[in-house]
């Protein structure tokens, strides 16, 4: 009775694991799915200078723009807004990745794959957020950034040449963290270092709300759907081991 019941339990568990795979296989999608769908929708309103929009737009990037201007602030928004372009932010959280697959696997060959697997999805939906939102959307839509369009904007460590809509500063950060939720704790880290170079850059002038937020919604989308093709790989590439013998 001891010996049925056990198994009982065990295939109880497996139902459920199989029950809770097959929701976050339909969750990743769902997500793409409606990140992309609103992200489309805010391109629209964009596009057409829908006036509403535009007024909220200019209110919102005042009152952080300039009701929230001190010196220490300029300095940290700064750094928040550089954090993707210095060399030090990516060899950390490449070792940051390298220490936690070495931790999982505790194996050579398995802790290198599972590293390299992690890394290539954080920059895969690095290259192609960046890529939609410079290439793409911001030519497309062909939205001036606010000191172009707004007197008295307090620009802080310049704009950029490209038009504003999307930020990619947004989306490139907004992608990683989505990527980087599945894959590595922290995960409360990885959103507010997103959220705070996004802030970062309506703060310097060099952006309207708007546009962090379509980068943002851009970002999540892209980072859903790299989060789930490396979820259908690694699972396929699970699945080849166990029957080879070598999990």
């Amino acid at each position: 009775m001891g010996q049925g019941t056990r198994h009982k339990g065990q295939r109880i568990d497996e139902t459920v694991r199989r029950r809770d795979g097959d929701a976050e296989n339909c969750a990743l999608p769902a997500q793409t799915i409606f990140w992309f769908s609103s992200f489309l929708v805010l391109v629209a309103l964009v596009a057409v200078r829908w006036q509403p929009l535009i007024a909220l737009d200019i209110f919102l990037l005042r009152a952080v723009n300039k009701g929230l201007a001190t010196e220490w602030l300029d300095g940290t928004m700064l750094l928040f807004s550089r954090l993707g372009n210095l060399p030090l932010t990516w060899l950390l959280l490449a070792l940051w990745l390298g220490y936690l697959s070495w931790r999982k696997s505790q194996n050579g060959r398995k802790t290198a794959a599972m590293w390299m697997s992690a890394v290539l999805a954080m920059a895969i939906a690095l290259g192609v957020a960046d890529g939609i939102s410079g290439r793409i959307v911001k030519p497309l839509v062909g939205r001036e950034r606010p000191a172009k369009i707004v007197e008295g904007v307090r620009l802080i460590g310049g704009s950029g040449k490209a038009k504003g809509f999307p930020s990619s500063h947004a989306a490139n950060a907004f992608a990683v963290a989505r990527v980087l939720h599945e894959i590595a704790p922290p995960r409360a880290l990885w959103w507010f270092l997103a959220a705070m170079v996004a802030f970062s850059r309506v703060y310097l002038g060099a952006h309207f709300p708007s546009d962090v937020v379509g980068g943002a919604l851009l970002g999540l989308s892209v980072g859903s759907f790299v989060a789930y093709l490396r979820q259908i790989i690694v699972k396929e590439q699970g699945k080849v081991e166990r029957e080879d013998g070598t999990d």
